[in-house]
């Protein structure tokens, strides 16, 4: 074989890799909070599939409010996981941060994957059923439509009767579903939205801690929301906005904090454990510098 053909056939397969469809092509948006640690993330724009950086929803986002961590959070299942973590607090009132994602338009038919890794932390109370009775939560927003922005939160609300992974619609402490996992307890939460089309009611599931590997049937859910009404549509996502409630001195509830890591939304199950890739273009270009210093030496 000569160089020529050896350097065409490498090169042609470091392409085909860099844009295998399996690599990442359904991963929309991801962030796995890769910055310095004990930075103030407001304004941070890593990760991948943004379009625009974190910032304050609503409110202001004080310096030690939203910082990032270092090391990953370590799941129950092998979910791979880049950089480090961030953790998100009330300690100086309630923090709404918020960032930007292309539309998901759910069309009819299709699905929508969104994941975390998380642990609802801070200050517990003596209450037996739910000691972190102040809402935390992570909400996936249509910033478009004026009124109903919020259409499906993944965590607990203010007040929920039990300490547990839930699925929120609309934000909604009265339409919760929740799991029989305390939110306080450190997983891996999938949720698989199946769009119906806009305007029409949707379903979600969540799974806490499935196999990465093995997609998981709807029938083995931990939490689901079946849509019924139009509180159930969720089409038109455009923004994640995580909520960590502040002290509410009215209930006497504790201000809330939360641990996360690995931000995933996409097209399948696969993107919300797949390693993530460099760009297509680097990564070949990468691979070709490789195949550069490769020829070099075959040549002395």
């Amino acid at each position: 074989m000569t160089i020529r053909t050896l350097l065409s056939a490498a090169a042609c397969t470091i392409l085909m890799a860099g844009l295998s469809p399996n690599a990442n092509a359904q991963l929309y948006s991801y962030e796995g909070f890769d910055y310095t640690p004990g930075a103030n993330l407001d304004g941070a724009s890593g990760g991948q599939g943004w379009t625009g950086a974190w910032g304050a929803f609503s409110g202001s986002v004080g310096a030690s409010a939203f910082t990032a961590v270092s090391g990953s959070l370590v799941a129950p299942v092998a979910v791979p996981s880049t950089g480090g973590s961030a953790l998100m607090s009330g300690t100086d009132g309630t923090l709404q941060l918020s960032r930007s994602f292309n539309n998901i338009t759910g069309s009819a038919g299709t699905t929508l994957w969104y994941s975390w890794i998380g642990q609802r932390l801070g200050e517990a109370t003596v209450d037996p059923n739910n000691p972190y009775p102040r809402g935390v939560n992570a909400g996936l927003f249509d910033s478009e439509n004026a009124s109903r922005t919020e259409r499906l939160a993944l965590g607990n609300s203010s007040g929920a009767a039990n300490d547990a992974w839930s699925l929120i619609p609309e934000g909604s402490g009265s339409l919760i579903e929740q799991s029989t996992t305390p939110f306080s307890t450190l997983s891996w939460a999938v949720v698989r939205i199946d769009f119906n089309g806009a305007g029409s009611p949707d379903n979600a599931y969540l799974f806490l801690n499935p196999d990465p590997n093995v997609e998981p049937a709807i029938g083995t859910a931990d939490a689901t929301v079946i849509g019924t009404t139009a509180q159930n549509d969720y089409a038109g996502l455009d923004l994640i906005r995580p909520f960590i409630g502040g002290f509410d001195s009215g209930n006497n509830r504790p201000f809330g904090v939360l641990a996360i890591d690995e931000i995933r939304l996409g097209g399948d199950y696969a993107s919300m454990s797949s390693i993530v890739v460099p760009e297509p273009t680097s990564f070949a270009l990468l691979g070709l510098a490789g195949i550069g210093l490769l020829v070099r030496r075959m040549r002395k």
